[in-house]
């Protein structure tokens, strides 16, 4: 097998050549139907990548006050004040249905009797199928893809995620754990390389109970929950590409690229510094941030602090610890704990297990950021409560996604538990009483809550999370059955 070389255009463009054989498949989707799939599905994984990486993960996690923007930066100033217009979207959006949909449909119809390789095409279909919908809420599915179609319908959410799940159903019973996949970089790690379905069989598990835990207060899917847990073939390793970036440009891992150009402007938020810190002993900031001179100080949303703190510097405020080989997490061991955790509190009534597997996904959050587990100390300052188990663990999926630097994903489970809540705490008195004084522990900040940005966007409003990204330009200005726009705070179906 060939090494695969790729490189990556920040937020546009993802190109994937082999060492001696250059394809450009992103000019022409419909016209790669020949080459094998060794050569094509690590390019819509780099696709899928990116987009988690950067741009879902920026806007996720300016969304979900993990990030805020740094002092006297501007390029994500109107993300932290919850602001996303219709050309912000338009990257992912092509990223996703134009480079990464388009190839795993053809992987998909070459691999017809393949069952390993259709099933690795098919997981990453539904995962790139639920990033959109959780996103817009709604999207052409039925008609996607097809090339007689310019103008497709949208569908649904709900309609999209039942189709995704039982495709993922069925091409999961179709394969067998030893079944062939075709080279990808997801579980070849290091370079394309091939394997067996045993991987992609636990991810497919995962990810159906991700979907499932997604919409089971929207939709009635306890017996089939039941059913995958008591199955219990999960994942017991991080789904991540982790090990397949270079020191190089063009190989540089997604985030990496993209801070050539951000510079200095993402910025820890004070919400993440704050609840973080409140578990003594709890140093998974250490992981994806750097501190300052004075220890890890967060910025607020809503302002890059120019005009309320004279003098303030990039400096003064901790930033990403970027790495050319930073991972972009798809599922962790993490997630699959906490959902777990969700489903015995809430589903099955096992407050025992429930507590069990919190446990568990704070010390695999621990884990993953490569610090001492602090699990003991998050539980004493986050216990596990019956009478209201999802608040804290809410509070805590939603660190260590931060921590993790899964921003999208963060900003979903914010949306859909609830946790954590707003305060009324103004973003003017943390900015004077705990910014200003660049305190480590803060204590105009609630910890465990979010705030009001300043100069929040009037569309999004007080104590109130933006819900779902506008339709993207590139689809409303060509396409006919684009629905009505929808208003910010328009919650998606799994979150109502």
């Amino acid at each position: 097998m060939k090494k695969i070389i790729f490189s990556l255009a920040c937020m546009g463009l993802t190109t994937l050549t082999a060492c001696d054989d250059y394809l450009d498949i992103n000019d022409s989707p419909n016209a790669i139907s020949s080459v094998e799939n060794d050569y094509l599905l690590p390019t819509p994984e780099v696709n899928i990548a990116a987009t988690v990486g950067v741009h879902f993960n920026v806007l996720g996690g300016y969304n979900a006050q993990v990030y805020g923007q740094n002092a006297g930066c501007s390029n994500y100033l109107d993300y932290s004040r919850f602001l996303v217009t219709a050309s912000n979207c338009q990257g992912a959006w092509t990223q996703l249905y134009s480079r990464a949909l388009q190839q795993l449909e053809v992987i998909r119809t070459q691999s017809a009797e393949e069952p390993g390789t259709y099933l690795a095409a098919t997981v990453l279909r539904a995962y790139a199928f639920q990033l959109i919908v959780d996103a817009w809420g709604e999207a052409p599915f039925t008609e996607a893809l097809n090339p007689n179609i310019t103008q497709p319908v949208y569908d649904d959410g709900a309609a999209i995620y039942a189709s995704i799940i039982a495709e993922l159903e069925a091409a999961k019973a179709a394969a067998q754990p030893g079944d062939a996949v075709c080279a990808n970089l997801l579980f070849g790690k290091t370079s394309a390389k091939a394997g067996t379905a045993a991987n992609w069989i636990k991810f497919a598990n995962t990810l159906l109970l991700k979907l499932y835990m997604r919409e089971h207060n929207a939709v009635s899917v306890n017996d089939k929950l039941n059913a995958l847990v008591s199955e219990g073939n999960f994942i017991t390793e991080d789904v991540t590409y982790d090990m397949c970036w270079g020191n190089s440009a063009g190989s540089y891992s997604p985030l990496f690229a993209e801070s050539k150009t951000i510079s200095n402007d993402m910025a820890l938020n004070v919400a993440l510094q704050g609840t973080t810190l409140s578990s003594p002993g709890d140093q998974r900031l250490s992981y994806n941030f750097k501190p300052t001179a004075n220890g890890y100080i967060g910025v607020v949303s809503g302002t890059n602090l120019s005009a309320e703190i004279g003098g303030a510097n990039t400096s003064d405020f901790s930033q990403p610890n970027y790495r050319f080989d930073m991972p972009v997490n798809l599922l962790t061991v993490f997630e699959l704990d906490f959902f777990l955790a969700e489903y015995y509190a809430t589903v099955a009534g096992n407050h025992a297990q429930a507590e069990a597997y919190y446990r568990a996904a704070v010390a695999a959050s621990c884990a993953l950021c490569g610090v001492e587990d602090a699990s003991n100390a998050v539980l004493a300052a986050y216990p596990y409560e019956q009478a209201n188990p999802m608040k804290n663990i809410g509070i805590q999926k939603w660190v260590a996604l931060g921590t993790a630097f899964s921003g999208f994903e963060a900003w979903c489970e914010v949306r859909r538990l609830g946790y954590p809540e707003f305060s009324d705490v103004k973003a003017d008195d943390i900015i004077n009483n705990d910014v200003a004084n660049f305190n480590t522990v803060p204590n105009t900040y609630i910890a465990g809550t979010l705030y009001t940005p300043k100069n929040v966007v009037a569309e999004v409003g007080a104590k109130t999370l933006r819900q779902r990204l506008p339709y993207p330009s590139s689809s409303t200005s060509y396409n006919n059955n684009v629905p009505a726009t929808k208003g910010a705070t328009v919650k998606v179906f799994w979150a109502k």
